[in-house]
């Protein structure tokens, strides 16, 4: 059930420089999130706020990157994905230590500094490049 701990912002096509212009913020770590649903759980996640920088920063992002997104799902909900659930169909039961892990970050707080392309073909998250977001 690993997974390097990321926030996603777009999903992309193909690596590809992107140069934004954003300030950095704090970020503060919300509850646990079962995601794409607490019914067909895939990843163990943990929400983030403030909602408004992270999807002014997509915006942004999005902006930039035309014709390149990959977007999955209708509404951006900014989260920390944790862990990523192998099993087809768990119960509660067995994903409960790995939620209750989660959970110990919940109130964090932590600076958001750059955004980070990060190809994660095969599993594998191998840095491509990072936006420094201004002071």
């Amino acid at each position: 059930m690993s997974v390097k701990p990321h926030i996603t912002l777009v999903k992309l096509e193909k690596p590809i420089r992107v140069e934004v212009k954003y300030r950095r913020f704090v970020a503060t770590i919300g509850p646990v999130v079962l995601l794409p649903s607490p019914s067909k759980p895939r990843y163990i996640a943990l929400r983030v706020e403030p909602y408004g920088e992270f999807a002014a920063l997509r915006a942004l992002l999005a902006a930039s990157l035309t014709g390149v997104l990959v977007e999955r799902y209708a509404e951006f909900k900014p989260h920390l994905t944790v862990y990523s659930i192998r099993l087809k169909r768990p119960a509660l039961d067995d994903i409960r230590l790995a939620v209750e892990e989660a959970a110990k970050y919940t109130g964090t707080a932590f600076e958001v500094r750059a955004v980070h392309l990060i190809d994660t073909t095969g599993g594998a998250y191998m840095p491509v490049y990072a936006v420094p977001l201004q002071p």
